[in-house]
């Protein structure tokens, strides 16, 4: 489908604003346009690290950063299961966690559900896995 609305061709935001290199898999936020690893369980996470590298040359570093915004990436991406968190098989929602990561959701607690994992093998806690992401959504029950 073609449209002269569509703005670009891709929902991924390129940034070299920040050091995101240790952050790849991680959620993250905005303030004023600069990107940061989300540090909330209850706030809403905007974007997902799916690439960062830092570049020195010369003396200056540079930053080369890809965040995909969530809902809007047209496939599964790699996500970073919590250390803290209850090994995913196909299927578990997933829930936002403190840390920039994600947990397997859990009923009875104040969250947000930001997608569901899609790796046949499952994860185990720290690991990368593949996931779909959707639009942030509180759940409460």
């Amino acid at each position: 489908m073609s449209s002269t609305l569509y703005a670009k061709g891709n929902p991924i935001y390129v940034d070299n604003t920040t050091d995101l290199s240790a952050a790849i898999g991680k959620l993250v936020t905005f303030a004023a346009g600069v990107p940061a690893v989300s540090a909330s369980a209850t706030v809403p996470a905007v974007g997902l690290v799916m690439d960062a590298r830092t570049r020195t040359s010369v003396g200056v570093t540079t930053y080369d950063n890809s965040i995909g915004i969530l809902a809007s990436m047209p496939a599964p991406v790699r996500v970073q299961l919590s250390a803290a968190s209850a090994a995913l098989s196909f299927g578990d929602q997933l829930m936002q966690a403190a840390d920039g990561t994600v947990t397997k959701n859990v009923t009875g607690q104040n969250r947000v559900i930001v997608g569901v994992c899609t790796d046949k093998n499952g994860a185990q806690p720290g690991d990368l896995f593949e996931a779909v992401l959707c639009d942030p959504s509180y759940a409460t029950y």
